[in-house]
């Protein structure tokens, strides 16, 4: 094949996928989700507000996710699930890798070659790097923080991590988990909230290896004790209404989490989290709900992943975590500072495919029937793994949109 002819391939592909952009972006203006289950109340609520979460897994950019995202914009990939995302109060990511402009591997400095997959400076496994475009596309599709303890934060070394920490700053992207070579070991995040401050902790099981010399990262299990202390110092704070962990732990493509996670749940919630939602299995794991402190505590083992490159329905079926938290209405016996907690009111999930279409990968969620057809295996596997907490999205259009909004985001499946 000529490369006249490659290029012409190429040409028409990357117009295609532009088309596809601007239908994906015009496809969602005006629609917002509508959930036609109700899941079961986990805790009594006080008269008062409720604020909403909308979490999801791992943002996990694999070459030919890189390849689109740099091309035509990753809301061509995500898009369907900005509806969600925007109409939660707050929204979470995992950001699975350094976004590191110009550093290689080992953090060694390189010619940054822009928003391109060149696999020198922005690569893909086993170690991952991203172009700094990726933070306020997040943030333009809702996402209001990201973790990042996770076992690729140190795919650049001590200096991708400090670049990561700086881009985010830059962003206005807020972000737990590390923290800059030589800066202060503060790896709980506060932010604010119509219910008060929620406290936001994330850890992981591992860097893969790398020495994280600078103490940098967060670690799950090597550093349990400081964690445990950690959640309890805040957990005890008057000023502090909810504490969240975010861990990155647990076995990959495992339905259903191990020992070593369950235990660290129980210490978590006994040391006064209010949930624990975690990551980087790539599949969907059971939940637990846990008595905690004066409350009912859910504990999320896996979301899956968001997006990723990777095949095959279990690791291309992610859960978008969806908690409304409210005052708790604890027992008159319990002291003034439990009786003024957050709790988690109720929780529940909708299902997010990765489809592989001939416009490219793009998420499949649901439009205004309901969950679309592509995503109909991904609610059933996830139905087998956390029964009775599926919440039945659909989308509410107005406008050219009130007609339906399946697009070809529901053909063309592989």
């Amino acid at each position: 094949m000529s490369r006249a002819v490659v290029a012409l391939r190429c040409l028409i592909l990357a117009l295609a996928l532009v088309l596809t952009g601007q239908t994906a972006q015009a496809q969602y203006a005006g629609c917002r989700p509508v959930f036609q289950a109700q899941p079961p109340a986990l805790n009594a609520c006080a008269d008062g507000g409720r604020y909403t979460l909308a979490i999801v897994g791992d943002v996990l950019l694999h070459s030919p996710l890189q390849r689109q995202g740099y091309a035509t914009g990753f809301h061509t990939i995500w898009g369907a699930a900005i509806p969600f995302l925007q109409a939660a109060d707050f929204a979470i990511a995992n950001l699975e890798g350094p976004v590191a402009p110009g550093l290689r591997s080992g953090g060694r400095q390189g010619r940054d070659p822009g928003r391109v997959f060149d696999g020198s400076v922005y690569t893909s496994y086993p170690m991952f790097n991203y172009h700094p475009t990726v933070i306020p596309e997040l943030r333009a599709a809702g996402v209001d923080m990201v973790t990042t303890a996770n076992n690729h934060a140190l795919d650049r070394s001590s200096a991708g991590a400090d670049a990561t920490v700086a881009q985010l700053s830059a962003a206005g992207m807020p972000f737990v988990g590390t923290v800059a070579g030589g800066a202060p070991r503060q790896f709980a995040l506060q932010t604010g909230s119509r219910l008060g401050r929620i406290v936001w902790i994330a850890c992981t099981y591992s860097t893969n290896g790398i020495p994280d010399r600078q103490g940098q990262v967060l670690h799950c299990y090597n550093q349990r004790e400081a964690l445990l202390a950690l959640v309890s110092a805040h957990a005890a704070r008057s000023e502090v209404a909810a504490v969240f962990v975010l861990p990155h732990w647990g076995n990959e493509y495992q339905a259903r989490a191990a020992s070593a996670e369950r235990g660290l749940a129980r210490a978590l919630v006994a040391a006064g989290a209010t949930a624990v939602i975690g990551t980087h299995p790539h599949v969907v794991q059971n939940w637990e709900i846990l008595p905690g402190r004066g409350m009912n505590v859910p504990v999320i083992y896996s979301t899956g992943n968001f997006v990723s490159g990777q095949t095959g329905l279990d690791r291309q079926t992610g859960m978008l975590a969806w908690l409304e938290l409210c005052r708790s209405r604890p027992g008159a016996d319990m002291g003034p500072a439990l009786r003024s907690r957050v709790a988690v009111a109720s929780a529940g999930w909708l299902a997010i495919r990765m489809a592989r279409t001939a416009q490219g990968r793009q998420l499949v969620i649901a439009d205004s029937s309901g969950i679309m057809q592509a995503a109909a295996a991904s609610h059933n596997l996830i139905e087998g793994r956390v029964p009775g907490y599926a919440l039945m999205p659909r989308l509410a259009c107005t406008g050219a949109q009130a007609s339906g909004t399946t697009s070809a985001l529901a053909v063309g499946l592989q």
